[in-house]
């Protein structure tokens, strides 16, 4: 059961990789353009890697039929996988080929085994250190005085954040002028609005899961850039440009 999960998540994630591939080139086709664009192009990434399946159509990024390893790669008695690049095909299949001599134990089984207890463990990890942070974050602000409505200020943070899912607030640095606390908070706010606090906690799920693959974490870190981009532009738009110095001050 955990080995065919495995295989799945593999096969998820290299598919990906490619649509992750398509998105940087395009991202940077779109620099100067407004970052709400590069910013929505991420969603297609988040999408593949949650979906196991794809809909077939003439616009697809890939074929519906992709699926470089198959679930029954150890019962084949010559193994291979379809990645769709002939070059990768026959080098990933001739090491494969090697790897089985004519015995009653099949090493690519052992193997899949072993990658697959990795791959759990380095998900388990990464979520109990994620906790932990929280955890510790939360007894942090255990003294975040209530300002108004969702809004708490605490001395023991230096930067502004939105904490929680259905009823978010937001925690400002008591450092802050009246000024920036009202720029500040516009941005936490278009955040909460536009349900980034949300979009950026599937997000980090998806990336645990996916984390053996560095492509995974590049989009996870750009896209996490394009999200506070387009953000402050939106901030900057209602406000107008004369604002644009201080906000980007604060």
């Amino acid at each position: 059961m955990l080995e065919r999960l495995f295989l799945q998540i593999l096969n998820m994630s290299f598919t990906t990789s490619i649509v992750i591939a398509f998105v940087l080139v395009v991202r940077m086709l779109l620099k100067k353009a407004p970052k709400i664009f590069s910013y929505a192009l991420w969603s297609v990434v988040l999408f593949r890697l949650v979906c196991p399946f794809t809909i077939e159509s003439m616009f697809s990024l890939l074929p519906t039929k992709v699926n470089s390893i198959s679930q029954d790669i150890v019962y084949m008695p010559v193994p291979e996988v379809n990645t769709g690049i002939v070059a990768i095909n026959h080098t990933v299949s001739g090491i494969l080929t090697s790897e089985i001599p004519q015995a009653n134990v099949n090493p690519l089984q052992i193997w899949i085994l072993i990658c697959s207890q990795i791959w759990l463990l380095g998900l388990a990890v990464l979520l109990a250190s994620a906790l932990i942070g929280l955890l510790r974050l939360k007894k942090q602000l255990q003294d975040a005085a209530l300002c108004q409505d969702n809004i708490f200020i605490s001395s023991k943070i230096d930067t502004a954040f939105v904490m929680g899912i259905f009823c978010p607030r937001i925690y400002l640095p008591s450092i802050l002028s009246d000024a920036e606390q009202n720029y500040i908070l516009l941005h936490e706010r278009t955040h909460i609005r536009r349900l980034d606090h949300i979009v950026k906690l599937i997000s980090f799920f998806v990336l645990c899961v996916h984390w053996f693959n560095p492509f995974v974490w590049a989009a996870f870190f750009l896209s996490g850039k394009d999200m506070e981009m387009s953000c402050d532009e939106a901030v900057i738009k209602r406000l107008g440009n004369d604002v644009k110095r201080n906000y980007s001050s604060s």
